[in-house]
């Protein structure tokens, strides 16, 4: 170290927009959450989600409280989540954009038949690049937001990964450098 002092801290507390800006840049890959209970289906576009563990298979997924669909995914206790591919960027807009209760009328929605399992009767999306069908185990509530915590109870989709990417306000893929 050439003696430079570290710099200053200048996040404050209560100070959202430096901590948003800079998350912008931060890629995710896009992914749909859905669930159905007491016979409506919901879903949201989803980018806060996180792999917890191998041993259980679990993720993790942040849902902002204000969302229509929070409530509802912790009632039914059970999601499926759809990785989208890079082509899937225009559903995903369409999606994102519309009203709660007209989100599952764009794209080719199904229903799982799984009699007598917890994930029985998800919505699961034909277009997904993969699916992973979730049992919500535990849930925190933490600012603005709840962290569920998912064990994986089922997975189908292709092997080769090419998702729908999001940052900085743009869809994108992922794309190796050389060397």
């Amino acid at each position: 170290m050439s003696g430079d002092a570290l710099p200053r801290p200048v996040l404050r507390p209560g100070d959202a927009e430096t901590f948003r800006q800079l998350w912008r840049g931060i890629g995710s890959t896009v992914t749909l959450i859905a669930t159905e209970h007491e016979g409506e289906r919901h879903a949201m576009v989803a980018t806060a989600v996180n792999s917890v563990s191998m041993d259980p298979p679990s993720l993790l997924v942040c849902v902002n409280r204000s969302a229509s669909s929070h409530d509802v995914l912790g009632e039914r206790g059970a999601f499926s989540l759809q990785i989208l591919g890079r082509e899937a960027h225009e559903l995903a807009t369409t999606i994102a954009g519309a009203p709660a209760h007209a989100r599952l009328s764009h794209g080719g929605w199904h229903r799982l038949d799984a009699p007598g399992e917890a994930i029985d009767g998800l919505p699961w999306l034909e277009e997904a690049q993969a699916r992973l069908f979730c049992v919500i185990d535990a849930r925190m509530a933490y600012g603005t937001h709840s962290v569920l915590i998912a064990r994986i109870a089922g997975v189908s989709g292709a092997e080769a990964a090419d998702p729908l990417l999001y940052c900085d306000g743009s869809y994108g893929r992922f794309e190796a450098l050389a060397g």
